[in-house]
């Protein structure tokens, strides 16, 4: 047994060690040299070598009918009787072709009314490009035991100008598990809550939760996010009074910082930040030719733990789930799932909330400087989160005490310079969650989920119309990930950090595109799903990969 504080210190210094980016250790390159497909850095899904059967739900779809609308895939997925489960892994794979010109679009994937993937789009060189992407949707296995309707595709727009269309072939492939590859343990029910939108003027959103089971023992809530207009990149706004003082620059509100906070009946349940996702057209389009934004293509749901909640959950009542954007500046795509285990032994377990310490909003700061000469000024904003839910549930194995705790700290230092139309930001964003379980034997369970999402980004608008404008910017923006999860014996820990440092460029002049270029580096260090350790450096110059190697994995 290892106390909470000595596994988050060796969390923070994991993750510290990561931030050494090189490739000194890269091994032979791959094929992806001179290509201009997108590329990512992040090593594949492991695939078990097991009997497995795949299962088409769209085949060369396009994301628009004859008539140029959207249009979405459906059907009932239902598994082939030759490989019924239980399964060793649930994979989705996903290949998207688009040529032509188009704007970074999402897409999604609902298995009833649950969803099990959310992401956006690349956007298309005309001539042509073709990009994958697999995910690892095993814990969402128990959807699959009955046959299920299932709806996907790309929401995609239109016009004379705008004619990219997605063509998508996409597959779940279930491996079936032997006794070198056991089935993991995964949530015994998924509830699907669906999903809704926030906005300025209602920044909370309700999602019913009804029918779940009687005999819950641990319960996460899964939250998909996506801001969309000012709040596309929010990491970016400023706050109202800094807004005010740059009228013709049009700067976005708000100020930088976002949580979602989560609520059940009511009750706060818990806060979860998220990572700085920048889509495929963000800040400056050739910024992400050939290699996309950290996280583009699965924005990764986030996840946190309201097991303190359980004895609510079991009384057989529809509970609302209430989720709010805190300082919304625009409008916010959320969806959520319940990931719910239950009492093998038992119908019905029951349990009580005894502590929640969740502040209805973080403690947030803001220092301005005095405006210069010219009207500069740097804003600096900070926002600091500490709390802790505890509760137990009465289980067929006796009591089970759950606490869950997070901190969080976060900093976004913007210098704002000429009359507003060019900002150097750098904010970092920290955080630890963690979840604790005794039962009346000792540790039941134990997880540490900690993160670091510094970003730095400089970058210069100068815009008369569509026509006639200037763009240039660099990002540098990472995702340094620590989780550990312990049962009672060894204990399993993943860790990585993935960076993306790009630059690029965007000029028209009289509607004729006379400057676009662009050129960038990605660089991955950490475990695959396996536990193997790995590097892997991409470089691109021009909209072309120049550089892929990689060592392990």
């Amino acid at each position: 047994m290892r106390p909470i504080r000595s596994v988050i210190t060796v969390a923070c210094a994991v993750l510290l060690s990561l931030g050494v980016t090189s490739a000194a250790t890269a091994a032979t390159p791959t094929i992806e040299v001179n290509s201009q497909n997108p590329v990512t850095a992040p090593p594949p899904v492991s695939r078990p070598h097991t009997h497995s059967c795949t299962v088409p739900l769209a085949t060369n779809f396009p994301s628009n009918n004859a008539t140029g609308g959207a249009q979405n895939f459906t059907g009932t997925i239902a598994v082939p009787a030759g490989c019924a489960g239980p399964w060793a892994k649930v994979v989705l794979d996903w290949t998207t072709s688009v040529s032509g010109r188009q704007f970074d679009r999402s897409g999604s994937l609902n298995v009833g009314t649950t969803q099990i993937y959310f992401g956006t789009t690349y956007e298309p060189d005309p001539a042509g490009i073709t990009y994958s992407f697999a995910k690892d949707i095993t814990e969402y296995s128990s959807l699959f035991t009955s046959p299920q309707p299932f709806n996907g595709g790309i929401v995609n727009f239109l016009n004379s100008e705008d004619t990219g269309i997605y063509v998508q072939t996409v597959t779940i492939t279930f491996y079936q598990a032997d006794r070198d590859n056991p089935a993991p343990s995964e949530p015994d029910v998924v509830a699907g809550l669906g999903g809704n939108d926030a906005n300025p003027g209602s920044a909370t959103v309700h999602l019913p939760a009804a029918n779940l089971p009687r005999n819950i023992t641990r319960a996460v809530l899964e939250v998909s996010i996506k801001g969309n207009g000012c709040d596309e990149q929010w990491f970016t706004d400023v706050p109202d009074d800094v807004s005010s003082q740059f009228p013709s620059a049009g700067l976005c509100g708000k100020g930088p910082y976002r949580e979602i906070d989560a609520a059940i009946d009511g009750t706060p349940a818990g806060v979860t930040q998220f990572f700085p996702f920048i889509f495929t057209g963000g800040i400056v389009p050739t910024l992400w030719r050939p290699i996309p934004a950290v996280g583009t293509f699965d924005m990764t749901p986030e996840l946190i733990d309201v097991t303190p909640f359980v004895g609510r959950l079991v009384d057989g009542k529809t509970h609302d789930v209430a989720l709010t954007v805190a300082n919304i500046g625009d409008t916010w795509n959320l969806a959520a799932n319940l990931l719910l285990w239950t009492d093998h032994h038992a119908a019905t377990t029951s349990g009580t909330l005894t502590s929640d310490t969740i502040a209805p909003t973080a403690i947030q700061t803001e220092n301005n400087t005095t405006p210069n000469a010219n009207g500069d000024i740097t804003t600096t904003v900070t926002a600091a989160r500490d709390w802790t839910t505890s509760g137990f549930v009465d289980t067929s194995a006796g009591r089970i005490r759950t606490t869950v705790t997070q901190h969080v700290a976060f900093r976004n230092a913007d210098a704002i310079t000429a009359g507003g139309f060019a900002q150097q930001l750098t904010e970092t964003d920290n955080g630890t969650n963690a979840s604790l379980s005794f039962g009346p034997h000792g540790l039941v369970r134990s997880t540490v989920h900690s993160f670091q999402y510094p970003i730095t980004i400089q970058a210069t608008f100068q815009i008369t119309n569509d026509d006639n404008f200037n763009l240039s910017a660099t990002v540098d923006m990472t995702r340094r990930l620590f989780d550990l999860t312990d049962t009672g014996g060894a204990p399993v820990v993943r860790h990585s950090s993935d960076e993306v440092n790009s630059f690029g460029l965007d000029q028209r002049a009289n509607g004729v595109t006379v400057a676009a270029d662009g050129h960038s580096t990605e660089f991955f260090a950490g475990d695959n799903d396996t536990g193997e350790f790995g590097t892997h450096f991409l470089a691109s110059a021009h909209g072309f990969i120049t550089q892929d190697v990689t060592h392990g994995f």
